[in-house]
């Protein structure tokens, strides 16, 4: 979902935020623990659930801090200073607006109107959030289009000399339109910069940064690690089929020629997993959906896989998977379990 649209936005009436402080009260209680199941699926829902849920815990600890019974007394409205003071102003006023009228003082130095909202909107920084199991396409104000993945958060602040942006948490797919200002994506410690371009990044939980070109040219940089400097130092510049992955303070990156899973267009919720495994492709399809699919043994997970599947719908890939490789599944509420069948 896009930032700020009360119309098509079902949070935008405050539903999740009564819910962030449900939730919040709730694990706060003795009982805690009994809900914790219940509260983590909660919040896996999606990055809008976790920023409610911390919002509404900062407001807690700043409340907490605040000690009420030491608060200052208000001060007394001084109701006939503040009515003469009026007086005077508003007479100023209109003796200033006929002495302009009738006497022939200048006119005020001509401004430039003020921006219209659409304007003013596009040069404020804006974030842009998708839900688990949610992947959507959005235009940029300056033509360059953003992709984002399930669960994924993007900060977008367009300057006069630059247009940065920078990946919270997630996978998005960056369609840069050429001008004179860089393009430049931050995601953890690392950041790209591009002109005219189509590159991913990805920032997975570990803290490394994974960075896929597949058209253009980019260069890509990490802040420095093991000298006592500051700033940025180049890691690579990256060609057509090229990626790196940037461990989170690790060694210096290497870069790969891409696979079928890193270039396949992951936008449209299908993915090529060439010569991978059943794990792999359960893996990635456990990160768009509440309901999981499980291998109930660890040789289901070694087995070879390759092909196009769809990993948006946990439902039809289980039932594919078991179906090509012989499998019995098992479905239960938010789960699916694959298994080898009973001989």
């Amino acid at each position: 979902m896009v930032m700020a649209d009360n119309d098509s936005n079902p949070f935008a009436k405050g539903q999740l935020k009564r819910e962030a402080a449900d939730w919040f009260l709730k694990m706060r209680e003795p009982d805690a623990e009994q809900h914790r199941a219940e509260f983590e699926n909660w919040l896996a829902r999606g990055a809008m659930h976790r920023a409610a849920y911390n919002s509404i815990a900062q407001t807690y600890l700043i409340a907490d801090g605040v000690n009420w019974d030491q608060l200052p007394p208000p001060r007394p409205v001084r109701g006939t200073v503040v009515r003469t003071r009026f007086a005077i102003v508003a007479s100023v006023m209109l003796l200033a607006f006929f002495l302009w009228k009738f006497a022939g003082l200048p006119s005020m130095p001509h401004r430039d109107p003020l921006p219209d909202r659409a304007t003013a909107s596009r040069a404020m920084p804006a974030q842009f959030v998708t839900r688990l199991g949610e992947i959507r396409r959005f235009t940029l104000p300056d033509g360059s289009s953003l992709t984002m993945d399930t669960d994924t958060l993007v900060s977008v602040d367009y300057r006069a000399d630059e247009r940065e942006l920078r990946l919270e948490h997630g996978r998005a797919r960056f369609e840069v339109a050429h001008e004179k200002r860089p393009f430049v994506v931050e995601a953890g410690d690392s950041e790209v910069i591009a002109r005219g371009t189509i590159f991913d990044v990805a920032l997975v939980e570990t803290g490394d940064v994974r960075v896929n070109l597949l058209r253009g040219k980019v260069e890509v940089r990490r802040q420095r690690l093991h000298d006592s400097g500051r700033g940025m130092v180049n890691v690579a510049l990256l060609h057509p089929g090229e990626g790196v992955r940037i461990e989170d303070k690790g060694p210096k990156p290497r870069v790969n020629p891409l696979t079928p899973e890193e270039t396949s267009d992951w936008s449209s919720g299908s993915i090529d997993f060439g010569k991978s495994t059943l794990g792999a492709v359960v893996a990635m399809a456990n990160r768009y959906s509440t309901t999981k699919i499980r291998l109930d043994s660890a040789d289901l997970e070694v087995i070879p896989v390759s092909g196009v599947f769809r990993v948006t719908d946990p439902e039809r890939l289980a039932s594919s998977l078991s179906i090509l490789f012989g499998l019995r599944m098992n479905r239960q509420p938010g789960e699916i379990t694959l298994s080898k069948p009973v001989k």
